[in-house]
């Protein structure tokens, strides 16, 4: 059983280091102090058919198991093989995701890139334009995510009129420059297409 250490953590860091784990080893434990991790844990286990238990412990802190089961070795197994028909690309227009809150916005949008990059099967492109090409630039803090993908086999492409617009060209930091032309072109041939609005 390999232990993690996911206190000071907010979901999804604490599924995301579960997911990692378990590509690993049949079971791990995980330390989490953040209320709403037994919860996603939960149904991470429901919807991978691992076996799930969790203990309260001191200083709202929760120790998860999360166990394979045979069930879920064969779900495994099942999905891999139909991966191949999952192909879909990411569309960022904004540096913050959903309304109300800009910084909640950016913690969002922070935790949705990161979760990309442990997807079972990950995107074929991430087209980035108006405010989402801020994600691609020095100084972002997306970097780390975005350049993780991109040696996977993602291809980042940012909007070159935004860049420009943004005064941002000459700081593109990953990914490459595409136009507005191609950018239809890519979401008109894409049967699915994931936003994160």
């Amino acid at each position: 059983m390999e232990k993690i250490n996911a206190l000071d953590k907010v979901c999804p860091a604490p599924i995301i280091m579960a997911k990692k784990a378990l590509k690993e080893t049949d079971e791990v434990e995980i330390l989490v102090d953040d209320d709403m991790a037994p919860q996603n844990l939960k149904k991470l286990a429901d919807q991978k058919n691992y076996d799930y238990d969790v203990k309260n412990g001191e200083n709202n802190q929760f120790t998860v198991t999360l166990k394979r089961t045979a069930e879920s070795h064969d779900q495994a197994e099942s999905s891999s093989l139909n991966d191949q028909g999952n192909a879909y690309i990411v569309v960022i227009n904004t540096d913050t995701m959903g309304h109300g809150d800009e910084t909640l916005g950016r913690n969002l949008l922070h935790g949705f890139v990161s979760s990309l990059t442990e997807q079972d099967v990950l995107p074929e492109k991430i087209l980035c334009y108006n405010g989402g090409v801020k994600l691609l630039v020095e100084g972002s803090d997306y970097l780390t995510d975005l350049k993780a993908l991109e040696e996977a086999g993602v291809q980042v492409m940012g909007c070159g009129a935004c860049l420009d617009y943004f005064n941002l060209k000459d700081k593109l930091a990953v990914g490459t420059v595409t136009n507005m032309f191609s950018i239809v072109e890519m979401m008109r041939q894409q049967n699915r297409i994931v936003r994160p609005d």
